[in-house]
């Protein structure tokens, strides 16, 4: 599942348990960037699990053999949509963003979502996310559309 043909030297695939260490240290900084700091100690059990299950992958972008980019998806079934992905989390080292590594990690779990047989992709913005004016108009030109809708969440 490559992608990213366009950027040189960039490869951009399915991530295995063998990326596990380089996706951790990517998925780490990004909880960090979005304030999410508790949710760092969970990351490697979690991230094991999903590398191990079949209704989700992660993906991981590299460029001569160094990881510069990593996306975790989901599938799910709900009567409203039937079978669907989410895209968790997307992440770019910094030095490496506008060079179209994230959108290559997008179309790589876009094609997951729809080999799986999935009629939708979604994702879900933060309030960090939000307050960058930059995101929600980046993922509109990706095909993603505001619904509107507010997600409101219940610890167990």
């Amino acid at each position: 599942m490559a992608a990213g043909a366009a950027i040189a030297g960039l490869e951009v695939r399915l991530a295995e348990p063998a990326d596990f260490d380089d996706l951790l240290v990517l998925f780490e900084r990004f909880y960090r960037e979005e304030g999410f700091e508790a949710a760092v100690g969970g990351l490697a059990k979690n991230l094991r699990q999903l590398l191990s299950r079949d209704d989700t992958a992660a993906f991981v972008a590299r460029s001569d053999g160094a990881a510069v980019g990593a996306a975790a998806t989901s599938s799910a079934f709900g009567l409203e949509v039937g079978l669907y992905a989410e895209l968790e989390d997307l992440f770019v080292d910094p030095a490496w963003r506008g060079r179209g590594v994230a959108s290559a990690l997008v179309e790589a779990a876009a094609g997951w979502a729809k080999a799986r047989g999935c009629d939708d992709l979604e994702i879900v913005l933060t309030p960090h996310a939000q307050a960058k004016d930059d995101l929600a108009p980046w993922y509109k030109a990706r095909g993603f559309l505001n619904t509107g809708r507010i997600i409101y969440e219940r610890t167990l």
